[in-house]
């Protein structure tokens, strides 16, 4: 996500808009050398092909789907050097009058130094394009998320494209995970399983919405993949069980040796 400075905390009500809509900052230098910082909330168009200053819509549950899908992903091709796995990069296309994309996820296959600062990804020097994209819902946005980038992601020869929903409908959340799937140059819905679940063939995983958490799973074994969060909360379960049985053991060498 691209940044800026914090929106104005005064004005409650615009403080709400800006955070639901995103924003870019107008810097004005008045004549008596004094200058001011104001916060413009975003139009569609801004959001849908933002600009490197430009502060996109976020919330928890946005964050929270977004970074999982990072973490996860990372871990799985994390000892292959020539696939990349971004969130928030802007993305310069190689398409003539394409403008600019910024997804909340996505990763890219075939490509060179992995490990190269990037601040923007720009297709014609990168020698690949993103294989498989994901982006969260933002409700200001709906629209463009679920319809406009459809027609966007499959203009620019993007493999899959999964978006992930959180709405209220008739006062009770509603969670979707939706995928499309290039066929012939042209997204078809990708049709989720009897448990609900995406298959993303591009890199191999199963995706869901289960109780408001993404959920990842491997196509092939149906483990699921673990956030580095996760992982280190089970570690820390492990070693507490070992240190219980070590302790119940020690225990029962004391009463045979009484015996």
């Amino acid at each position: 996500m691209v940044s800026s400075p914090a929106p104005p905390t005064t004005q409650p009500n615009l403080s709400t808009e800006l955070a639901e809509c995103g924003w870019r900052t107008v810097i004005e230098t008045h004549a008596d050398g004094t200058t001011t910082f104001t916060q413009i909330p975003l139009t569609p168009e801004e959001f849908l092909h933002p600009k490197e200053d430009y502060r996109l819509p976020n919330s928890t549950f946005h964050d929270d789907v977004a970074g999982h899908a990072k973490d996860v992903l990372t871990r799985r091709y994390a000892s292959d050097p020539t696939v990349g796995v971004y969130r928030d990069l802007l993305i310069e296309w190689d398409i003539e009058g394409q403008k600019d994309l910024c997804p909340d996820t996505f990763v890219a296959f075939g490509i060179s130094n992995k490990d190269q600062n990037r601040s923007k990804f720009i297709i014609a020097n990168e020698g690949a394009r993103p294989a498989f994209i994901l982006e969260v819902v933002s409700p200001r946005y709906r629209k463009e998320d679920r319809e406009k980038k459809v027609l966007e992601y499959a203009r620019t020869q993007v493999p899959e494209y999964v978006i992930v929903d959180r709405r209220r409908q008739r006062g009770e959340l509603v969670d979707e995970v939706l995928g499309y799937r290039l066929v012939e140059g042209i997204y078809q819905p990708i049709a989720p399983d009897e448990d609900g679940r995406i298959l993303c063939e591009t890199v191999g995983v199963l995706m869901s919405l289960q109780e408001g958490q993404l959920v990842i799973e491997d196509a092939e074994t149906g483990e699921r993949l673990l956030s580095s969060l996760e992982l280190e909360a089970a570690k820390e379960s492990a070693e507490q069980q070992a240190a219980e049985m070590a302790a119940l053991l020690e225990q029962y060498r004391e009463r045979f040796g009484e015996l």
